[in-house]
């Protein structure tokens, strides 16, 4: 088997987040890190709503559902709710958590996302945060769009490849990351669009990393709503907005 092999790559990410899930101290540089999520608050904030507007009533799968907590939450307003994960470890959690919750209308599957076991248009929502950019993007686009309804919805965050100062933190930061990421390009949206129609992408995280020092401080909230109000206008010009952090990427299967 080739090092580079798909099968290679999806036993790299599966004992990667394994580990992860039996050690929450495992890789404490991505602990360390988690205090700059404070600059893409917003971000997270809107991709939560949108899922929450698109599950109800739905037939809904979290595309890297970790150990189910947003699925579960989400399953009161679904018709039903799928989650899988790379990492049987999590899926044990997950499965563990619904039962504790006496949640019935949802399922958690360890599986490869780029090889789901689902039917055709099995469901009216994909969402995941985070998830994309560990995977091979045609193949898991193209499956997103397999499982989809005709006019049903994508939505994910997930992290850019282009600003040159957060590559060189990621090269700092090894152990926070599986060595198979790889933060998305202007040709990984392009594919996207192709794959899941006209996207609708919203960008986030650039001047308000000025925040971060800040996070727990009376000076956050004002601070923050200068400088998204920058970023507004600087992440809406086609050259700028490559730059930043992160984006909330939605599609549609025709």
């Amino acid at each position: 088997m080739s090092p580079n092999s798909d099968a290679d790559r999806i036993a790299r990410e599966k004992d990667f987040h394994n580990k992860r899930f039996e050690n929450d101290h495992e890789h404490e540089d991505r602990q360390a890190q988690e205090k700059y999520y404070a600059a893409i608050s917003d971000c997270f904030e809107s991709y939560a709503e949108k899922v929450e507007e698109l599950a109800v009533g739905a037939d809904v799968l979290e595309y890297g559902c970790s150990n189910g907590d947003r699925s579960l939450q989400l399953a009161a307003r679904s018709n039903s709710i799928t989650g899988i994960d790379i990492s049987d470890v999590a899926i044990e959690r997950a499965n563990r958590l619904a039962l504790d919750q006496g949640v019935e209308n949802a399922t958690f599957l360890a599986m490869n996302a780029e090889e789901m076991t689902f039917d055709d248009a099995s469901f009216d929502l994909v969402f995941g945060s985070g998830i994309l950019h560990h995977l091979d993007l045609e193949k898991s686009l193209s499956e997103i769009r397999r499982v989809l309804r005709p006019g049903g919805r994508a939505v994910f965050v997930e992290p850019l490849g282009h600003n040159p100062v957060f590559n060189a933190y990621r090269m700092l930061t090894p152990n926070a990351r599986s060595v198979d990421e790889h933060p998305l390009l202007k040709r990984d949206f392009k594919l996207f669009d192709t794959i899941l129609g006209d996207g609708s992408h919203r960008f986030f995280g650039l001047g308000t990393l000025a925040v971060v020092p800040f996070r727990n401080t009376a000076l956050k909230a004002p601070l923050f709503g200068v400088t998204r109000t920058i970023d507004r206008g600087l992440l809406a010009l086609p050259g700028v907005k490559w730059g930043a952090w992160y984006a909330l990427m939605e599609g549609t299967a025709a």
